[in-house]
């Protein structure tokens, strides 16, 4: 983590000291060191510089006295808190910048220059966070590294992530999001990634690219950082849209090695075994391994990660290892059996491909079930084409499933429509919320049922998930 004086921080992001003992500029101002960053006042703050993060809900300036209890020894705020009247807690010293987000970067630029370790970004329609965690489980073998908390890909966390890490750490793993054109390019400039991933192009945020193409350049501007550092991009080629990125900069002398289902790419799924307990068998030609996560999608990710490792030298065995270990991050297809039945949560977003992913993969660990059942939710950001996307789902959904619950407005009314219009003849609920849905499924889950949750956080089908498991569990 970041180890600075208060002092030479100012000086970094262009700030003013302020507080007691030094309300009138340096003389007489404490220069303690900071060990590290904070954001949240209900963790231990110990030495660190708490980042006062102005909001319209969450205003971290209403925080400070809670940041001097928690231990924070500074904190960096906006000058314009203490020019509304705002005043620091007494023996609580800080840095006054314009704005917190550019400060917070400029901090971020200057320790990621102090980093020794390779640093990795990873960006993608879909699958960041499971690449990033199966990364880290993987790259471990290397020795000590730091890798973005839960989901932290946006121009606050991505700098937070970057102060987290110590100069000696061999590996730093970063989430790099875009929800809007130049997110990614900014984002990049700040990390200044040796090596990423490219997990692939979809729809997700369709309503803020307006097309498929334009979130492929989005997201390419990743490799543009990467080959700027002569590192080498490892890319989903299989979108279509990806083709013209990947031969463009190909051209250009960018180090780019592609992989997917297609049959064009350099590295590619040979076979796969589904495991009757859970996980799979897969196969990559040179390299074959048991995979303890679900789903085609995930051998897929899989390709990503043993090419990163393979590139930053560590052994196949170590790697075949730690893939067979793995665990499904929170959310995201995770199984329950409770008293005979099956829940998925596989609720912590969704994209119309992780839409078809979650559904497909359900579709084939749940074969032996009495009834099959998926609960979803909308998808949002998809703009014009939302209802035709949401119909796309109900389609794939009508291939497999006994029963369809969709939960919410527009667009789960577009997804049961979908279905039926795809020959669905099972039964097809339309609930309005969670709550109804909670009410519809707890009286009908029987001995021998599988269900699947999945939709928008929006939406929040994951209390749905709560609730079912708690209903299962108190039948015994």
């Amino acid at each position: 983590m970041i180890r600075r004086r208060l002092l030479e921080i100012a000086d970094i992001v262009g700030g003013r000291p302020v507080g007691d003992p030094a309300r009138d500029g340096h003389d007489g101002l404490q220069d303690p060191e900071v060990h590290g960053i904070g954001t949240d006042t209900r963790t231990t703050l110990t030495g660190r510089l708490f980042i006062a993060i102005p909001g319209d809900r969450h205003d971290g300036h209403d925080h400070l006295e809670a940041a001097r209890t928690a231990g924070a020894t500074a904190a960096l705020v906006e000058s314009g808190y203490l020019d509304q009247g705002g005043r620091m807690p007494e023996g609580l010293p800080g840095i006054a910048v314009a704005e917190i987000r550019p400060a917070l970067a400029a901090l971020a630029r200057d320790h990621r220059r102090r980093l020794d370790g390779v640093v990795i970004g990873i960006t993608g329609s879909s699958g960041k966070t499971t690449i990033r965690s199966m990364a880290e489980r993987v790259l471990a073998e290397l020795g000590p590294g730091t890798a973005s908390i839960r989901s932290f890909n946006n121009d606050l966390g991505v700098p937070l992530t970057i102060l987290e890490a110590d100069e000696a750490d061999r590996w730093v793993l970063l989430e790099i999001g875009t929800n809007a054109p130049g997110e990614i390019a900014h984002l990049a400039e700040i990390a200044d990634p040796t090596i990423c991933v490219l997990t692939g192009v979809g729809r997700a945020h369709l309503g803020g690219f307006g097309s498929e193409a334009a979130i492929a350049a989005e997201k390419s501007a990743l490799i543009d950082a990467v080959a700027g550092n002569a590192g080498t991009a490892i890319v989903n080629a299989d979108a279509e849209v990806m083709a013209p990125e990947i031969s463009g900069r190909r051209a250009a002398g960018a180090s780019i090695v592609t992989y997917g289902e297609s049959a064009a790419v350099d590295r590619s799924l040979v076979h796969r075994s589904v495991r009757p307990g859970g996980g799979q068998t897969i196969d990559l030609g040179d390299f074959r391994c048991e995979l303890g996560l679900d789903g085609r999608h995930n051998a897929i990710n899989a390709i990503a990660v043993v090419e990163l490792a393979r590139s930053l030298g560590v052994a196949d065995a170590d790697i075949a290892r730690r893939l067979a270990e793995l665990e499904p991050p929170p959310m995201r297809f995770v199984r329950h059996v409770v008293g005979g039945v099956e829940i998925v949560d596989d609720t912590y977003n969704a994209n119309p491909e992780s839409m078809r992913a979650s559904l497909e993969t359900f579709a084939e660990i749940s074969s032996a079930a009495n009834r099959r059942i998926a609960v979803l939710g909308g998808m949002r950001e998809l703009g014009t084409r939302s209802t035709a996307l949401h119909e796309a789902v109900g389609a794939v959904a009508a291939r497999t499933l006994d029963e369809i619950v969709v939960v919410g407005g527009e667009d789960a009314v577009a997804i049961g429509r979908g279905a039926r219009d795809a020959g669905f003849e099972g039964v097809l609920h339309e609930v309005a919320d969670g709550d109804a849905a909670t009410a519809l499924l707890a009286g009908q889950i029987s001995f021998g049922d599988a269900i699947l949750f999945k939709g928008s956080r929006s939406v929040g089908l994951e209390k749905v998930v709560v609730s079912i498991l708690e209903s299962l569990e108190a039948r015994g």
